[in-house]
């Protein structure tokens, strides 16, 4: 015969049940979670539409059932059976699948399966049959805990049938008596009693149980090894005649006695106020340091209710952990709660109670002893550390705090973000080693100023430059700024906290004006080469006239073009400058035309010009010129060989070099090309040449001039080599005019 605990038989746990729905349809759902709410238990209905919301839902809410549809969009039902087993083996799980069959059932319930029941049978028959298997899986709980603390109990506890002998003892019980508890179980009581005692036992003690339902009393009990000792013994009747027997020995009560002597005079010595309260909330007993606190004496508070020292939420959060521990529902034999101590002159003190149950007597409440500390200051640490945490979590910056070895124990995000800067949940990262977010190299720039902060007591801080790699693979520049954690009790290294500041707007600004300069140096650059052509043409005009003295109309016509050409490059020079690089202000540009001005008022000595083109193209008349004229230069200027210039000494009427603009051929491409036959450009230095500042001589900025108007219209310039072994240029992408369009300007 076994220990009975089972509920009486229609009983049901008035105890909240929680219930999770996995069915995709919401009708039925709504139809069951309706007829839950009728049920007499009180229940409440979480739903899910999945399998896996079910499995997230169960991670974060504490569920007492799952009822499950077989048909699930992701999984079938057993999967999901099988899934919620994995972790959590107790939790009742019922199938109600939608289209049941006998195979579906078999299956169910072979694979375990707290129950099975078809929708067909209604929503009323599965609130039954759900609050049945809660009903029954928490009727096991408490016997597995009632058994338990019957397994663990410091008394010896037996359980006698109706013919007196052992269907039950506890190892207490068994160490008692010096035998194991496989030897007791089925022997006889009258195996542990001296001859002399049986009598009185059978004659007295058991006909006192069977008519009054219990007996208290001291007896002598029997060891195996034949030794004996005085027991506290009490017995009771269960509803089925058995015995219920809890022994205790008793024989050194006068040293325990003499023990529980020594207890009081150390608790008495304790810095800590311990006090004990009787089941009526009385103060049964305090020591010297609790009266101390108080400011009373010790009689003037043991006999009165703790509301004479505690103010009203204090008592009422005692009477709740005191519920707390004589539930059924845990096996907890201490807690911990704050009170308010009232002390004589009216201060108020604020503790932590740390309280436990004294032994039952017969299994009644007795009361509880607690052990009181201090912890005012302790409360003002931890407002003064919520301060710091409302001031941390007001910052604009992410904050963050790492270990010793590098591992994140806490990140912040920036105000009002529920992620870090990074796209990390907080949760995410904590426990992970800073290299999720960081390169190597700046992990190494940051253990390289945390090793100069710890060896220099004067810095308090340090601040670098680094880069987060964000959820995404993205990288974003930061301003970390550094510090020491406080070192440990033994002065050890204990981590760093640091913020981060996002400088991509800093980046961008410094990039920016890196930009800006490089395009004031080349506005320079631009302005002192392409302004030199015009300013020359000017001085060598202006120098004719005085050496001939005769202001010749030829002369101040070029000397007035070439101050307009001056004065149109510098408008042209300042709105690049202004403007970064604008785009061209196109038009229809007869090329030829063009070429034969740029030519006339280009210093191009004895050098000829070939124009083999009638194209119009469309373009930026002021940068097309500025092209063109440094193609000119470029060719005059770097062009003549010296076959050319022998044959110029040889026929002074023959051209030191010839420069030629004709069209490129259809199946090349639409552009034009500018080529000399002068002496060149090495194949090594063609991808060179459109460098700023790259020349054999001069500024060098005459071709990465041609390049850059070329890519502000969209167009390709290549260097080649000509037909005549001179430099050749190619202009590719141009957009050609079709002359014959009506409207078309020339």
């Amino acid at each position: 015969m076994s220990i009975r605990d089972e509920p009486r038989r229609g009983s049901v746990s008035m105890d909240p049940i929680r219930v999770l729905h996995v069915d995709a349809d919401s009708a039925w759902t709504a139809a069951v979670a309706d007829c839950l709410e009728r049920a007499a238990a009180p229940i409440e209905t979480l739903s899910a539409t999945s399998a896996s919301d079910a499995l997230e839902r169960l991670e974060h809410a504490d569920v007492d059932c799952l009822v499950s549809e077989y048909d699930l969009p992701d999984m079938d039902g057993l999967a999901l059976f099988d899934a919620v087993r994995a972790a959590h083996d107790s939790l009742p799980f019922v199938l109600c699948p939608g289209a049941g069959s006998e195979a579906v059932a078999s299956e169910a319930i072979g694979a375990g399966v707290t129950d099975y029941v078809p929708k067909s049978e209604g929503a009323a028959t599965l609130r039954d049959r759900l609050v049945a298997a809660v009903d029954t899986i928490r009727a096991r709980s408490r016997r597995k805990r009632q058994l338990r603390a019957v397994e663990t109990a410091r008394e010896g506890i037996s359980l006698l049938d109706d013919e007196g002998r052992f269907v039950y003892v506890n190892q207490a019980y068994a160490d008692l008596y010096g035998y194991e508890p496989s030897t007791l179980i089925g022997a006889h009581w009258e195996r542990l009693y001296p001859d002399e005692d049986v009598a009185t036992v059978r004659e007295e003690i058991i006909p006192t149980v069977m008519a009054e339902g219990d007996w208290f009393g001291e007896t002598t009990g029997l060891r195996a090894d034949g030794t004996t000792f005085v027991e506290a013994h009490s017995l009771s009747t269960t509803d089925n005649g058995d015995l219920i027997c809890t022994v205790r020995d008793v024989t050194d009560r006068e040293e325990r006695k003499r023990e529980l002597e020594r207890y009081e005079t150390i608790i008495d010595a304790l810095g800590d106020p311990v006090y004990t309260v009787d089941s009526e909330g009385r103060y049964a007993f305090v020591n010297d340091a609790y009266a101390a606190m108080t400011g009373y004496e010790k009689d003037e508070i043991v006999g009165r209710h703790i509301s004479f020292l505690l103010d009203e939420p204090s008592v009422e959060r005692g009477e709740d952990c005191v519920r707390s521990l004589l539930s059924d529902d845990t096996d907890a034999r201490q807690r911990t709660y704050e009170i308010t101590v009232e002390t004589s002159d009216g201060e108020r003190i604020r503790c932590e109670d740390n309280v436990s149950l004294l032994p039952l007597a017969d299994g009644r409440y007795r009361g509880v002893a607690g052990v009181v500390r201090d912890i005012t200051e302790r409360k003002a640490r931890e407002r003064e550390l919520e301060r710091y945490e409302t001031i941390l979590e007001a910052i604009p910056d992410e904050v963050y705090s790492l270990d010793a070895a590098g591992v994140i124990t806490d990140i912040i995000p920036p105000i009002n973000d529920d992620v870090s800067t990074t796209g990390h949940r907080p949760e995410e990262l904590v426990g992970e080693h800073v290299s999720v977010i960081m390169d190597q190299d700046d992990i190494d720039t940051a253990e390289s100023e945390i090793e100069a902060l710890l060896g220099n007591d004067d810095r308090e801080h340090a601040s670098f430059e680094m880069e987060t790699v964000t959820k995404d693979g993205e990288r974003h520049p930061n301003e970390n700024h550094i510090a020491a954690l406080p070192p440990d009790e033994d002065g050890c290294f204990r981590g760093t906290v640091g913020v981060l500041r996002n400088i991509a707007d800093r980046k961008a600004r410094e990039r920016e004006l890196k930009a800006q300069n490089e395009r004031l140096d080349r506005f320079a650059g631009i302005v002192s080469h392409d302004l030199r052509n015009p300013l020359n043409v000017a001085q060598g005009h202006l120098e004719r006239v005085r050496e001939s003295g005769d202001c010749d109309d030829d002369d101040l016509e070029a000397i007035a073009w070439a101050h307009d050409r001056m004065a149109a490059l510098i408008e042209t020079l300042l709105t690049i400058a202004r403007e970064r690089d604008p785009d061209p202000d196109t038009e229809p540009v007869d090329l030829a035309a063009l070429v034969t001005d740029c030519w006339r008022h280009v210093e191009t000595d004895d050098a000829a010009v070939a124009i083999e083109t009638d194209a119009v193209v469309r373009a930026d008349r002021a940068r097309l010129t500025q092209l063109l004229e440094n193609l000119i230069s470029n060719a005059v200027e770097h062009g003549s060989t010296d076959d050319a210039r022998a044959r110029r000494d040889a026929d002074p009427d023959s051209a030191a070099i010839t420069l030629t603009v004709g069209d490129l051929d259809e199946a090349a491409a639409d552009g034009f090309f500018v080529a000399d036959d002068g002496s060149g450009i090495p194949a090594a230095e063609r991808d060179r040449i459109f460098e700023s500042g790259y020349s054999s001589d001069g500024t060098g900025l005459g071709l990465a001039i041609v390049d850059r108007i070329a890519d502000a219209h969209g167009w390709t310039v290549t260097a080649t080599e000509g037909a005549d072994g001179g430099a050749r240029f190619e202009l590719t992408g141009v957009d050609l005019v079709d002359r014959s369009r009506p409207g078309d300007e020339e």
